[in-house]
């Protein structure tokens, strides 16, 4: 078995790891990396709906780096995972990275709570057609 460069890893369903960052007032950093290669190269695993986002935490003299991957899985909602490193990561450690997205979205897709979507739906757009 391989080692992941990445020290840990978890699969978040619809909750963005840097949106959990905003809300709680956490302080971190986004790197302005893009990744149109690694899209281009991986187009039958992404799209341009998908995002890869890297950044930095810092407290308290500690640093840690982070990854986080959404998978667009309906109009409205992604898929997130965050990945934690101990290091900047780089393209090679992205690229490990999206070689596993796959089986760990079939992994874990059955995980996503339907009624969580539900849930951040505003009252004003809940509801469907009615039938008589």
């Amino acid at each position: 078995m391989t080692a992941t460069p990445y020290i840990y890893f978890k699969f978040l369903g619809i909750n963005s790891f840097i949106k959990t960052l905003d809300d709680s007032d956490t302080e971190y950093t986004l790197f302005d990396e893009k990744y149109e290669d690694l899209f281009n190269k991986y187009s039958a695993i992404l799209n341009n709906e998908d995002s890869i986002r890297t950044g930095i935490l810092s407290r308290e003299g500690q640093h840690v780096f982070f990854t986080e991957v959404g998978i667009k899985i309906t109009k409205s909602y992604s898929s997130y995972f965050i990945y934690i490193f101990d290091h900047h990561p780089v393209n090679d450690d992205v690229e490990f990275i999206i070689n596993g997205l796959e089986s760990l979205i079939n992994e874990n897709i059955d995980k996503i709570d339907p009624s969580e979507i539900a849930a951040n739906i505003p009252d004003t757009k809940k509801g469907g057609h009615l039938i008589n």
